[in-house]
């Protein structure tokens, strides 16, 4: 009978329990919050006063979002220092390339300008070589001109001696012959001598010698000078050689510096977004464990206050029991007073039991929610950080293809400035070749016009040739 008693007390206080329960746990879960606000109207000070009436589930919703907005606070301070870095680093890279294709031209510049006044020395020294060899040429011919004249001065004075003391002679031998002969004889011999005409011969070889030894002069002249000339330019080109060829070692090296620098420029913004990552996931990290921290504190605070609020609703319901049950007793009662209080006796048992075994579910239950949240908390930390491994994964796999991409186009650049070295170089052949050409055109015409219309040597040549007085 007690157990009916029993099972009959418990259905109908179960009710009873969960209702008392309930009300007891909403009127200590829940708070008034009272607001004041103050403003001024028209120079008069107003306060308005609201209250709101809020439970724990809200107060803890609130502090969980004002704990939330305070982690995405503290993400986007995190988020402009990164862009501030960002903005420093980009400046500092930017400042780098203006200062290196600074750098580049100042050394193109300063190259090319040294070769230029290379160039300009040699035609200088060039010019300067060629009017000295001329004047001393002129010298020389002016020498070589008065020495041979003076010879054939000498030449001439010793062919007239000559032809005197031929005449003088042919004059002895005709006084030799009887008076009556003398005359035709020495008209026959004078007219078989031919004076004039050996005058002449003499004349002309010695212009001949004149002319032939002028123009042999004057051509050596003009080969030293064409000899000289294309030394020169030989020596010119070679500079322009060696001025295209710098430049094109300069360009390759430059090439070269360049993709250098932005290679270490991208590993430099890839450092830093590495490091701005880890930073970052160090803050994850520090706000998922905070927030891990919360939630348990939460349970903990929550089956806390369950379990200090246990033993006042058991000796509640434990009252409330015991009383309808001394009731039940009172109304169905058919033994003494020894057999009901054995029975309240037994039923007092009961109930420490029941309450124990609540108190021992009560424990399990919490001992099995705080193993849920903290594998939980320990599977959004595993989780978390899966996501961040695989976050840097994909930045240095990023940095890999980029460098790749990187090292791809300075090959494919590297081989068009290959491609087109080629022809500048042929192209600058060419033209060397074209001048060089031009300059032995030039000198091949100029010999032929002085061998055509050699008119200095004939106005050097030119012979006055000596009268004696006796002939006359």
């Amino acid at each position: 009978m007690l157990d009916i008693w029993s099972r009959s007390l418990t259905s109908v206080s179960s009710d009873y329990c969960l209702t008392s329960l309930l009300s007891a746990s909403q009127d200590f879960s829940r708070k008034t919050l009272k607001r004041t606000r103050k403003f001024v109207v028209d120079g008069v000070e107003l306060s308005v006063t609201t209250s709101k009436i809020i439970g724990d589930d809200e107060k803890k919703d609130e502090e969980m979002r004002f704990l939330r907005r305070q982690e995405l606070r503290e993400l986007r301070l995190l988020q402009k220092e990164e862009h501030r870095a960002q903005a420093v680093l980009n400046s500092k890279l930017e400042t780098q390339r203006d200062q290196m294709l600074k750098r580049f031209d100042q050394e193109m510049n300063a190259k090319k300008k040294h070769y230029d006044l290379e160039l300009e020395n040699l035609e200088k020294h060039q010019k300067q070589t060629i009017e000295r060899m001329e004047n001393d040429h002129s010298v020389k011919l002016k020498e070589e001109t008065k020495r041979i004249k003076v010879e054939q001065e000498r030449e001439l004075h010793r062919f007239q001696e000559q032809q005197k003391q031929q005449k003088k002679e042919l004059k002895q031998s005709v006084d030799k012959l009887p008076r009556n002969q003398r005359k035709d004889t020495l008209k026959q011999r004078m007219n078989a001598f031919q004076e004039k005409k050996i005058r002449e011969m003499f004349f002309s070889n010695q212009k001949e010698h004149l002319d032939t030894t002028l123009k042999r002069i004057t051509y050596n002249n003009k080969r030293e000078i064409a000899e000289t000339e294309r030394e020169f330019l030989n020596r010119k080109h070679q500079l322009i050689r060696d001025r295209e060829a710098t430049i094109w070692d300069m360009e390759e090296k430059n090439l070269y510096e360049k993709h250098q620098l932005f290679k270490q420029q991208l590993k430099d913004q890839y450092f830093l977004q590495r490091h701005q990552l880890l930073k970052k996931h160090e803050k994850e990290r520090e706000q998922m464990q905070q927030y891990n921290q919360r939630m348990v504190e939460i349970l903990k605070a929550r089956q806390q206050q369950e379990k200090h609020r246990l033993p006042k609703i058991q000796r509640s319901e434990a009252k409330t029991r015991m009383a309808m049950f001394k009731k039940s007793l009172r109304i169905n009662s058919t033994g003494s007073n020894s057999e009901d209080r054995e029975k309240i006796k037994q039923f007092s048992l009961q109930e420490e039991k029941r309450q124990k075994a609540e108190r021992l579910h009560q424990q399990q239950k919490h001992e099995s929610q705080m193993r849920e949240m903290i594998g939980q908390c320990e599977s959004n930390t595993r989780e978390l950080q899966l996501l961040q491994n695989e976050k840097c994964h994909l930045l240095v796999e990023n940095e890999t293809q980029k460098l790749k991409n990187l090292d791809e186009q300075h090959n494919q650049l590297m081989k068009e400035w290959r491609d087109q070295l080629k022809p500048r170089k042929k192209a600058l052949e060419d033209e060397l070749n074209m001048k060089k050409k031009e300059q032995e055109v030039f000198f091949r015409m100029s010999e032929d016009t002085d061998c055509l219309n050699p008119s200095s040597s004939n106005k050097l040549s030119r012979f006055v040739p000596y009268q004696d007085a006796s002939n006359t």
